[in-house]
């Protein structure tokens, strides 16, 4: 009985908690839609008023614009040109950092070999090297491959290295001392261990991902929306070059919240597995 009243007395308490949380929620919302519309309509107002078209264009045309290419086919062309390489990129550099990350976490002298390297690399300003791709791979879809690749391995190898370094030796003796092999060591104790950082670090290599896509698009590519912003630009078409980034902009929003969702999800998993 006791219990019972226990427990509609935290049911009660939580209500007033969980109504407050709804109405935060809802008022973040609204100010944010507001925001998002004061802007729009200040932009409007000032498009060929205070400044001229030629610079800003205006939400209108640029609306005008976005609707044009979805129906002729040129957004949806270019954005699964962009998003095939991204993923491609995806999958090749982070798996590739996950083999690295862990053959290197797992061996202190090859990771000291391998370290300044790898450093080195990571330090270097990626879009430096992309002159010398293009003389490698060539200009187009190959070299958004490399460069995304490249950009989703070093953020992600590191997270996975220290991740791998961080678990408790006494958990691999206590597999090992139960029989265990190199195959139950890495995949029940080191990896699940380093579960976290490795989240963590898709987390920032997602949306970089489709950054290293379309500045390879921008600098030398044949289609894409990285294509879409550099030819609008040369073009001078401001309303075709806004468009392009505005979709952009509303694809790595979209892709950030996907991602934090699917983390946040991947990481109640390993907590609740946990207990």
């Amino acid at each position: 009985m006791t219990d019972t009243m226990n427990g509609r007395a935290r049911a009660v308490a939580t209500k007033p908690v969980l109504a407050s949380g709804i109405r935060d929620r809802v008022a973040r919302h609204l100010l944010q839609a507001a925001i998002l519309v004061a802007f729009l309509l200040l932009w409007q107002y000032a498009s060929g008023r205070w400044v001229a078209p030629l610079f800003i264009s205006s939400p209108v045309a640029v609306w005008d614009t976005v609707v044009r290419w979805i129906a002729d086919g040129t957004l949806l062309h270019h954005a699964v040109a962009t998003f095939r390489v991204a993923v491609a990129g995806f999958l090749i550099g982070g798996l590739s950092a996950v083999v690295f990350g862990y053959l290197l976490g797992v061996s202190r002298f090859w990771a000291g070999v391998a370290e300044p390297f790898i450093t080195a690399l990571y330090a270097l300003p990626k879009v430096a090297i992309i002159p010398l791709l293009i003389i490698w791979v060539g200009v187009g879809a190959g070299l958004s491959l490399v460069v995304c690749a490249l950009i989703v391995f070093l953020l992600l190898f590191y997270n996975t290295f220290y991740g791998i370094r961080e678990v408790k030796p006494a958990l691999i003796d206590g597999v090992r001392i139960m029989g265990g092999g190199w195959a139950d060591v890495a995949f029940k104790v080191r990896l699940p261990s380093a579960f976290v950082w490795i989240v963590a670090g898709m987390r920032i290599s997602v949306p970089q991902a489709l950054v290293g896509v379309v500045t390879a698009e921008i600098l030398a590519g044949n289609r894409g929306l990285g294509y879409l912003v550099s030819f609008n630009a040369g073009q001078f078409n401001t309303a075709g070059t806004l468009a392009a980034v505005a979709t952009l902009l509303l694809i790595g929003l979209g892709l950030d919240r996907v991602v934090a969702l699917a983390t946040r999800s991947a990481l109640a998993w390993q907590h609740g597995g946990g207990r």
